[in-house]
């Protein structure tokens, strides 16, 4: 976020310079130089997780998330884009092939509506943050999908597809 900031300010610096002088060029160069910077950041840190990931599991459960649908989704785009989930999962799978580790990908179809403990489902829309079970379970909704989706990867059938 420190970069986009520092992006956004010589973004603007470059919308008062005068199209065709020699400052509106060092100012692009200088706007190109820090889209490469928040690119080498976002990949850095994507290869240092996938391979945090590889090193400790044996078996990586993914959801199988369709994120060209989900990018169209206005209020969710730029995290997702910021995110860049499609390749954090290239990434992951990659390493995980080459490590002998399993990678799995399970359906996303409920697994934050549906209660860890008991199986019951829930209905919450996307604001409401915590997960509260008629069995007393109260728990991060992010934590309780995490369960549902390891339960999921690791029961037979539960898999959509499995890689490494």
């Amino acid at each position: 976020r420190k970069s986009e900031a520092k992006l956004k300010h010589e973004q603007r610096k470059l919308s008062r310079k005068q199209k065709g002088s020699n400052s509106r060029k060092k100012q692009k160069h200088k706007l190109a130089k820090i889209h490469r910077k928040i690119k080498n950041q976002r990949n850095d840190f994507l290869h240092k997780e996938s391979c945090k990931l590889v090193k400790t599991y044996d078996t990586i459960v993914f959801e199988d998330l369709k994120v060209k649908n989900m990018v169209k989704n206005h209020h969710l785009a730029k995290s997702i884009s910021d995110a860049s989930w499609s390749k954090f999962i290239g990434y992951t799978s990659y390493k995980a092939e080459s490590a002998g580790r399993k990678v799995i990908f399970v359906n996303p179809r409920n697994t934050s509506q549906i209660c860890s403990s008991c199986g019951n489902t829930v209905k919450k829309s996307l604001s409401v943050r915590t997960h509260k079970c008629l069995c007393g379970l109260v728990l991060n909704r992010d934590i309780n999908a995490a369960i549902n989706i390891l339960r999921l990867g690791t029961s037979p059938g539960g898999a959509t597809a499995v890689a490494g």
